[in-house]
């Protein structure tokens, strides 16, 4: 009896250890997630700026805005 009373202990141990393992990883899991969300969200807006100052730029290369604001003669 003693000896099924330490296995099953033992075994209990292990299960409880492999419970909070895996909780452990669904949690890393979930950190990631969450973390390359707001990474994705960042470039997105990054790519968003940069977009914007290449119109704002090919805007001033063609002479838009010199045309709006009177700076070109003719």
């Amino acid at each position: 009896m003693d000896t099924n009373e330490k296995k099953q202990e033992i075994e209990n141990k292990a299960f409880q250890e492999m419970r909070e393992e895996g909780r452990l990883k669904e949690e890393g899991r979930l950190r990631k997630e969450e973390g390359t969300n707001r990474s994705s969200r960042l470039w997105i807006w990054l790519g968003v700026l940069v977009l914007v100052f290449i119109l704002i730029y090919w805007l001033f290369a063609i002479g838009t805005f010199g045309d709006l604001q009177n700076w070109f003669n003719g």
